[in-house]
């Protein structure tokens, strides 16, 4: 008597076990192959964090049950690194960095996509190969969008912006780090070389 079983795992993959015998016992050794699956319309599952840093253009989602704010959800992007970049003035001439600094501008777009949240440019820092990092600074004239930072986002809300920093000529972070007072983790994006 022959059977087969089918049994369906996540990513669509099909395993079928077959077992023969001419007693009904089943076969000690049964037959397990591959089956190529249909594509399927059902939404993505959520799969671990690659390791390392994201690439620029890749959304990290934060879900999180804040006792005070409830359930939300937040997708973040990065999606453009400039270095140098133009603003009004230098860094120096308006207290927002030392002489020889430079302007460099990280687009970043926020999304709401469950609760309120209040989106700010103090979650974000550039750091170095070697572990310097730089803060948010202010600075007119920047690429726009600009950073409209304190804003606050509804579900369905999203926020794009350029945060300006002021970094050492000739120094390149190797990251763009996102680390808000709510995840333990700060998430980080690869910064390519020029």
């Amino acid at each position: 008597m022959r059977k087969t079983l089918p049994l369906i795992l996540g990513g669509g993959l099909l395993l079928v076990a077959t077992g023969c015998s001419g007693s009904g016992a089943p076969d000690p050794k049964p037959t397990v192959s591959k089956a190529t699956a249909a594509p399927t319309t059902s939404a993505p599952t959520t799969s671990p964090p690659p390791a390392g840093p994201l690439s620029l253009g890749d959304t990290f989602i934060n879900r999180l049950n804040d006792p005070t704010q409830g359930d939300t959800e937040v997708n973040v992007t990065v999606s453009k690194y400039a270095q140098p970049a133009k603003a009004d003035f230098p860094p120096s001439e308006v207290s927002a960095g030392a002489k020889g600094d430079e302007w460099a501008a990280l687009e970043v777009k926020v999304c709401s996509v469950k609760g309120n949240i209040s989106a700010n440019s103090r979650s974000w820092q550039l750091a170095t190969a070697d572990g310097v990092r730089y803060e948010p600074k202010f600075a007119t004239g920047g690429p726009k969008p600009e950073f409209a930072d304190g804003s606050k986002l509804t579900a369905g809300d999203c926020l794009r912006g350029n945060i300006m920093f002021a970094v050492p000529k000739g120094t390149r972070p190797a990251t763009a780090v996102y680390a808000p007072d709510s995840i333990d983790e700060p998430k980080k994006w690869s910064i390519p070389a020029k």
